[in-house]
């Protein structure tokens, strides 16, 4: 058996081995302590939120996103199921997680069949909107909706995860509400048509674009195209208002025309309004003090597009301009 022998010199006492941990160590433990710390934190909050989905209300403006997918050509209860609102979030949360699926509209105003929604388990609430314009329709539905979801609050405290779906700023209030509560609110939205004036996803903790969660096709369209039925979409709705002095062909409506007859985006209808306007196929009169405004009867193509239509409309035409 060795022994070991320490040898002392003279004049030195031996020193004593040091407990510390030397310093590239000490700063390896710290790294991982770091690690380990951050991905503990990351896992609680992925458990909470995963909690917070065990108990979903969601709440559709149908008002607001049927009309807006429209402009797109596209049907939020659409045949293809990768495209189809309902179907895309019942599949996100699970049918075991969504307590409440409330969509508010006027139905009589929107074109969908209520025997399809309800075979897809939604709470159809239809908002009687009495003949009101679409702006105060959809207020209306904005208002019910916004009642419905404070009620849920206190008569199904157990909702912990709260889900709009709308391109309207209207929600705001209600969303930053239910975040001081504690709820969990995810956003589904269209961002072409959100509110300009402030940021909607600030008022949620997750949002998702319609656009890509519907895979919504938009068309890359030729303005050109639209150039001759854009002409007589304006020389019908002079035909249509002829006998209504009070009502003025302005830009709003000349959008909504090129929207509605040409199955335009509001984006690629206001586009054209534009190109219409800056290249003279409409021009500017003055008529009971108020601008509107009426076909170039002196441009080519104005005239081009409404001999090939009809010839009496070039003259119906000449007797606005």
């Amino acid at each position: 058996m060795s022994t070991e022998i320490e040898i002392v010199q003279e004049g030195k006492v031996p020193e004593e081995q040091s407990s510390e941990t030397p310093q590239p160590i000490r700063e390896i433990f710290e790294v991982l302590g770091d690690v380990l710390g951050a991905s503990t934190e990351r896992a609680v909050k992925a458990m909470n939120a995963k909690n917070k989905l065990e108990n979903v209300a969601i709440f559709v403006d149908y008002d607001n996103i049927y009309w807006t997918l429209t402009n797109y050509q596209h049907h939020p209860d659409h045949e293809d199921p990768q495209k189809n609102l309902f179907l895309r979030l019942w599949e996100l949360y699970g049918r075991d997680n969504i307590r409440v699926f409330k969509a508010y509209a006027d139905y009589e105003q929107v074109k969908n069949d209520l025997t399809r929604l309800q075979h897809k388990r939604i709470q159809v609430r239809h908002v009687y909107a009495n003949g009101k314009t679409e702006n105060r329709r959809k207020n209306s539905s904005d208002i019910e909706l916004c009642i419905d979801a404070i009620e849920t609050t206190y008569k199904d405290p157990n909702i912990t995860c709260f889900v709009f779906v709308t391109a309207d700023s209207d929600m705001i209030p209600i969303m930053s509400r239910l975040m001081y509560k504690g709820k969990r609110v995810e956003l589904f939205y269209i961002d072409s048509s959100a509110p300009k004036h402030t940021d909607i996803t600030n008022f949620c903790h997750k949002a998702y674009n319609l656009m890509d969660f519907l895979n919504v096709e938009i068309k890359t369209i030729r303005y050109e195209d639209y150039i001759g039925p854009g002409i007589l979409a304006v020389q019908k709705w002079h035909e249509k208002h002829a006998e209504r002095p009070h009502v003025f062909f302005g830009k709003l409506y000349m959008k909504n025309c090129f929207a509605g007859d040409l199955q335009l985006t509001p984006q690629h209808a206001s586009r054209l309004v534009d190109l219409f306007i800056g290249e003279k196929l409409v021009i500017e009169r003055h008529r009971n003090n108020k601008s509107e405004y009426v076909l170039n009867m002196e441009d080519p193509r104005v005239q081009a597009a409404l001999a090939v239509a009809t010839p009496e409309a070039a003259v119906t035409t000449n007797k606005l301009s």
